[in-house]
């Protein structure tokens, strides 16, 4: 007989097994109005605490699984975990296919709408390597507002289009062929085109009041460096002060050193760490306050500048000066070329094979949006807008088949409380993924467990060791896992792993993440 509960009563099951833990005294109470929980509980009283675990977690997994027609059960080992760690059936989406099988042989809540954190960078990456092609790139113009014959020009205009990946380097590279042409002065500065994405409608502190994160970095359509100020910070016994040394800071900005030592952990300083962003005049001040543990030896930390355009004119004039060149003046935000002619210079971005690597490898956030947006004005027609680029990607879903009714996504990244996406959906992009001719390069663009990207510290034994290409998510309440597995048989598996949990519990899902994807790899055996 199939015991069959709804949502509630499962979440009773699993409050009254944790009582079962504690006090049996309690829990005969509280489930004293339940008659199948009675009697379930009396037998196994009778016979031994060690059927408490196995019969418990069998009762709550089928309380869980009712919630949803046709599902594939969870193996009992499976199901016993996650009664030890007290996870909730319902928190969980699990999809486990064979890459040539038409039905999943794992299916739990695949259709619950879930926050997928960074998994929704499949879908922006995919769809993105499939429209605009693999060798698609970026495109920076550089204009000069009169004839270089000289040698000087007034000003320099930047036209952008989004490049995900204007790195230092990269902005090295433009400066140095800029010169090569014969231009050593500038006399008014730059002018910075931003007009090809619509303007943020929100800021980079939205998401958690971080705004000086790497992180939470607006998408830009031109943008260098990723605004990166990299820095290490090491105690002063002497002083009892912090000194900070820079590898990156651009010309006119600098830092108000107000940290003192105090007491805490090297792996959570920025509990007691604050960093805030001024602007005066030309300068932007960075202010940092708080305590540095004093029992650290040094503590290395990024922050992302909020202001793009005076982050670029710092950068572009640090690296201009180095070169030998001369640059006066400041910047200038325009939304036209005026009246200049062909441009003076044109960079082209590494290929987007290239850029999608670098974006799921680390799952950078940047470099997702950036990808997103130029869905939505891949034919530079019009403003790149979200509204555009979500109207882009239905289309393109649509074309595969793939339903996407109900779920949302919102810029491209997994920093949104906006997205939701089922376990199912996620499970079909994947399984055309595996069927597209770009494939192996779309596959080989996701972390390689325990060896690269987020999964590098992950994974690092047999017999998950570089057997599984997945993107991971974690934000606050969500963890995610999907992409591809190899069992040890040869044969490929499709998997997808949801939780969410925003209640007062913190559950700690690592220790079933592992076993059910060992369960994956040994092709469902144990």
């Amino acid at each position: 007989m199939k015991i069959q509960l709804k949502h509630h009563s499962m979440n009773f099951l699993f409050k009254a097994y944790v009582l079962v833990l504690g006090k049996w005294q309690n829990f005969k109470n509280a489930i004293s109005d339940h008659p199948v929980l009675v009697k379930t509980v009396i037998i196994i009283r009778r016979n031994s605490c060690k059927l408490i675990l196995p019969l418990l977690a069998s009762i709550f997994l089928v309380s869980g699984l009712s919630a949803e027609p046709n599902q594939k059960e969870l193996p009992q080992d499976l199901a016993n975990i996650l009664a030890e760690q007290r996870i909730p059936i319902n928190t969980l989406s699990l999809v486990v296919q064979e890459v040539n099988a038409s039905e999943p042989m794992l299916a739990i809540n695949t259709r619950t709408l879930r926050q997928p954190a960074s998994l929704v960078k499949l879908f922006t990456t995919f769809i993105a390597l499939d429209y605009l092609g693999p060798s698609y790139q970026w495109s920076t113009e550089i204009f000069a507002s009169d004839s270089i014959l000289d040698g000087s020009t007034r000003y320099l205009l930047f036209q952008g289009t989004g490049d995900p990946y204007l790195t230092k380097e990269n902005l090295w590279m433009i400066v140095n062929r800029l010169q090569n042409l014969g231009l050593k002065s500038i006399k008014d500065g730059l002018f910075l085109d931003q007009s090809y994405f619509e303007a943020n409608v929100s800021s980079s502190g939205d998401f958690d009041n971080e705004p000086l994160r790497p992180y939470n970095l607006m998408p830009s359509a031109l943008l260098a460096n990723f605004n990166m100020i990299d820095f290490t910070m090491v105690p002063n016994g002497k002083t009892r002060s912090v000194d900070i040394s820079f590898n990156t800071l651009p010309a006119n900005i600098i830092f108000d050193n107000q940290m003192k030592l105090g007491k805490g952990q090297c792996y959570n300083f920025m509990d007691s760490a604050v960093f805030s962003e001024a602007q005066n005049n030309k300068v932007v001040t960075i202010k940092v306050e708080g305590y540095f543990p004093e029992d650290c030896s040094k503590i290395e930390h990024e922050l992302s500048l909020t202001n793009t355009n005076h982050y670029f004119h710092g950068m572009f004039s640090d690296l201009w000066n180095l070169a030998g060149g001369d640059i006066q003046g400041y910047f200038a935000e325009t939304e036209k070329k005026k009246a200049l002619e062909k441009p003076l210079l044109v960079y082209k971005s590494p290929p987007l094979t290239e850029i999608i690597r670098l974006t799921n490898k680390d799952s950078n956030n940047f470099m997702s949006k950036q990808i997103f947006l130029t869905l939505g004005n891949h034919q530079k027609n019009n403003v790149a807008s979200l509204q555009q680029s979500r109207k882009l990607m239905h289309s393109m879903l649509d074309k595969y088949g793939i339903d996407f009714q109900d779920q949302f996504i919102d810029n491209g990244s997994g920093l949104s409380r906006k997205n939701l996406v089922r376990a199912e959906t996620l499970s079909q992009l994947l399984m055309k993924i595996y069927q597209h001719p770009l494939r192996a390069e779309f596959i080989s663009s996701l972390p390689i467990s325990g060896i690269d990207g987020t999964t590098k510290k992950r994974f690092k034994k047999f017999p998950l060791k570089e057997r599984m290409h997945l993107k991971t998510g974690t934000i606050n309440g969500v963890k995610g896992l999907a992409g591809y597995v190899q069992g040890l048989s040869g044969k490929e598996y499709i998997i997808v792993f949801m939780h969410n949990d925003f209640s007062e519990f913190t559950y700690k899902t690592q220790p079933f993440q592992d076993a059910f994807l060992k369960w994956v790899v040994q092709d469902h055996k144990w």
